[in-house]
């Protein structure tokens, strides 16, 4: 039988302490840079995923398959779901 104390390491921050002004501005300054950071990944992926579906719709048998048996332009597997 394992205790909290031996699962959990000891914490490096007081509680009993608050924040003062200073640290409150450092800790959002920071989180406002990792939401940054995160942003530009989010930004960085969606203009991937752009790119990957403009040049899918200019040659639109690379990115289907089974473009030769969809001729009506629907994709034959959810014709097939829907009856």
């Amino acid at each position: 039988e394992q205790h909290v104390s031996d699962i959990a390491g000891p914490s490096t921050k007081s509680t009993s302490a608050p924040m003062t002004m200073k640290e409150i501005i450092a800790a959002l300054e920071a989180h406002c840079k990792e939401l940054d950071e995160k942003k530009l990944q989010f930004e960085r992926m969606i203009e991937a995923l752009k790119h990957e579906d403009a040049a899918e719709e200019a040659d639109p048998i690379v990115g289907n398959v089974d473009a030769g048996n969809d001729a009506a332009g629907d994709n034959v597997d959810d014709d097939a779901e829907d009856e």
